[in-house]
């Protein structure tokens, strides 16, 4: 299952937090993958085990992504 956790192709600043509550109630890790359009890059990061606490744990989610252009940079 593949989500998009902005919800939305647009600019946004927050996430939405569906795909980590269905992680939880799945008991399942979450696996994160950037597509970086400017160094022509797929990443595919370390699967994160959810700690429970959801505000460090986005955090940490979003740091992953820092630096990491989409295909509209202005939008990432």
């Amino acid at each position: 299952l593949a989500l998009s956790p902005e919800g939305t192709r647009k600019k946004v600043s927050s996430w939405k937090t569906g795909f980590y509550y269905i992680a939880k109630k799945a008991n399942v890790p979450i696996y994160s993958v950037a597509l970086d359009f400017e160094n022509k890059q797929i990443k595919v990061f370390n699967p994160f085990i959810i700690t429970g606490n959801i505000d460090n744990d986005i955090t940490f989610l979003r740091s992953l992504f820092k630096g990491i252009n989409g295909k509209i940079p202005e939008y990432s």
